[in-house]
């Protein structure tokens, strides 16, 4: 890369990194700081199944039947948020199977220790 090249590239860099969103993401302090946040918001220490678990149930669920069998369709995976543009349809069954592992692992109940394999075409 030409020394004029690598300029433009580090200038690219620059204008992609904000460092006071990096500030309102980092935290420093103590750990006597971290104990008193976490007893204001135990919240704080939840781990990956739970957060995943939570962000697909804020979203909501509906239900329905299909062929005298009860489902759940998980208003995450419709994308409201970008009007559809990565939703996922037609994959109730899979996803109802996903998000039950996921509330297992979130629950304790053996699957945390598991390492879940999402396997399939990108953007499936």
């Amino acid at each position: 890369m030409s020394d004029h090249g690598s300029k433009k590239f580090q200038e690219l860099l620059k204008t992609w990194q904000n460092k006071s969103e990096h500030q309102d993401l980092s935290w420093v302090g103590s750990f006597d700081d971290y104990l008193d946040l976490v007893k204001e918001n135990p919240r704080i220490t939840r781990n990956a199944f739970q957060r995943m678990y939570d962000m697909i149930m804020t979203k909501g669920t509906e239900e329905y039947v299909d062929v005298k069998k009860r489902m759940i369709h998980y208003n995450f995976f419709d994308d409201a948020d970008n009007n559809g543009k990565d939703a996922v349809f037609g994959l109730d069954i899979p996803l109802m199977k996903l998000v039950n592992v996921l509330r297992s692992a979130a629950l304790g109940y053996g699957t945390e220790k598991r390492v879940i394999l999402l396997h399939g075409p990108v953007g499936s």
